[in-house]
């Protein structure tokens, strides 16, 4: 028995070393692009609002994009306003970042396919690579890119050890030997311009990409997510179903109701989301009953053989060999009937989902104004939380602390402060509201050179427990050192 022990043990901190040198590998990056940049600077030219607030460097940003020619500012507009599709402004950015990983960079910005090869999301604004080009040259977008580069860096390196943590345990849990990838490469592209809180992924050829917003807290799943699509997308190439399961797959999942068409159109991603899926329930360990509802859920979306490696990689984990070795294991012991079985039994737990009231007038105000505040149109921003507090609520806690951003942003200290007080005392304001603005006063108090006044504001929002945003590790932070915003990239 010992020696068994000492032989997982061995085995464990070999694929453990392994899997640290897969995040060093160069097969797998973690930087900016250019590219991206330009094109989402294009639509945040052109007039496209993201919800949400977005952040300080989002911000200078978009001051510098005030400067460009209104005749310009136009074209990117109608171009944008032509193409909406009827979708929201969050679900436009996903074709045009798909653009702009599909062309070969400044200053020409020329597709590096030919246009017939393009995906259909990229080809439905191929047009807008144009309007691009003449942006950076007359907005210096080089010069815009080059003056916030260092946040851009410092989103590298505030994210590298979580992502390379990412990577080390997925691989130990696959017992992979990594860093042989071939050819094949993983591009992370942090970009302040993206929407909040969301993700691109893209897969073109043997390239992957995920593009995302920096966050004061990481979403891991996403990385993890589209690294094991990374890793195991060529096994469903290398180790096929056999013919007869394929052929039975493909009708049902042709003839399934409520199966999405990218599951319809292509047998190999179902194969390896469906795969993927099972592989985040077990490594995240999600109690059988949760992990059943998850399960049904993908099965219905068209993952339809997640419930067959979930319960297959229950026996992978007792078992020694790694990924590779297991996986022809897994996809010859596909029971058709059993998955025709699986899919049945999950149509008849279809969960009764309410629906969300419709937001109250105050509610998309704010929607609004907070809008307007992300896309720096602080004159806009602060009309709408006035107008909150004149007509419907003069103790609004969100508006109270969305002008003192803004009077924070203008460098009104006096004012700023007198809004994220009275939000403090404001009865209607939500814990987070007044953890942040017990943050933002400290600030103003280290700025102003008063440190006791700083600590005591600090204090106050680690004592109030709240940490929307990170907000305990800020405070802290606060605590130990005066706040520099030259050293944090952020107004007061």
């Amino acid at each position: 028995m010992k020696k068994r022990a000492l032989v997982i043990y061995i085995l464990f901190h070999f694929f453990l070393a392994n899997a640290f040198l897969s995040a060093q590998n160069p097969s797998i990056q973690i930087e900016p692009d250019i590219r991206v940049f330009a094109v989402l600077a294009a639509l945040q030219a052109s007039g496209l609002q993201f919800e949400g607030r977005g952040g300080p460097v989002r911000a200078a940003i978009l001051r510098d994009l005030d400067t460009i020619p209104a005749e310009l500012k136009a074209k990117l507009g109608k171009f944008v306003t032509d193409h909406l599709e009827g979708k929201k402004a969050e679900d436009q950015v996903a074709k045009y970042v798909s653009l702009a990983l599909l062309t070969d960079g400044p200053p020409e910005f020329a597709l590096s396919l030919e246009t017939k090869d393009l995906p259909p999301d990229a080809l439905s604004v191929a047009e807008f690579l144009p309007l691009v080009k003449e942006l950076y040259s007359s907005a210096k977008l080089e010069s815009i890119w080059s003056g916030q580069r260092r946040y851009y860096d410092k989103a590298v390196s505030d994210y590298r050890p979580t992502i390379n943590q990412i990577i080390l345990t997925t691989d130990g849990y696959l017992r992979m030997v990594s860093g042989s990838f071939l050819d094949r490469r993983l591009f992370i592209i942090p970009d302040f311009l993206a929407p909040d809180n969301a993700f691109n992924a893209r897969t073109y050829r043997d390239t992957y990409y995920l593009v995302f917003s920096p966050a004061e807290k990481l979403a891991t799943g996403e990385f993890r997510h589209q690294y094991l699509h990374f890793l195991l997308d060529p096994y469903a190439l290398r180790f096929t179903l056999n013919r007869d399961t394929r052929l039975a797959l493909a009708k049902l999942a042709e003839s399934g109701s409520g199966i999405e068409e990218r599951y319809r159109s292509d047998i190999q991603f179902l194969v390896t989301e469906s795969l993927i899926r099972a592989i985040e329930l077990r490594m995240g360990k999600v109690p059988e009953g949760e992990a059943s509802v998850a399960l049904d859920a993908t099965i219905r979306a068209g993952g339809l053989l997640a419930r067959h490696f979930y319960d297959a990689l229950a026996d992978f984990e007792a078992k020694p060999e790694g990924m590779r070795l297991y996986y022809p294991v897994m996809a010859k012991s596909v029971e058709m009937e059993k998955v025709s079985a699986n899919f049945t039994e999950a149509q008849k737990t279809i969960p009764i989902v309410e629906k969300k009231p419709e937001p109250t007038e105050v509610e998309k105000m704010l929607r609004t104004a907070n809008t307007n505040l992300g896309n720096n149109n602080l004159a806009n921003a602060a009309e709408g939380f006035q107008q909150v507090l004149q007509t419907y609520d003069e103790n609004n806690g969100e508006a109270l602390y969305g002008l003192g951003i803004i009077a924070s942003i203008q460098n009104r200290r006096e004012i700023a402060k007198d809004y994220f007080s009275r939000a403090l005392q404001s009865p209607k304001s939500e814990k987070a509201t007044k953890v942040w603005s017990h943050i933002y006063l400290g600030r103003i108090a280290d700025l102003e050179e008063n440190r006791q006044e700083a600590v005591q504001q600090y204090q106050s929002a680690i004592d109030s427990g709240d940490n929307t945003r990170n907000a305990q590790e800020v405070a802290q932070k606060g605590l130990r050192e005066p706040f520099n915003p030259r050293k944090s990239g952020t107004s007061p």
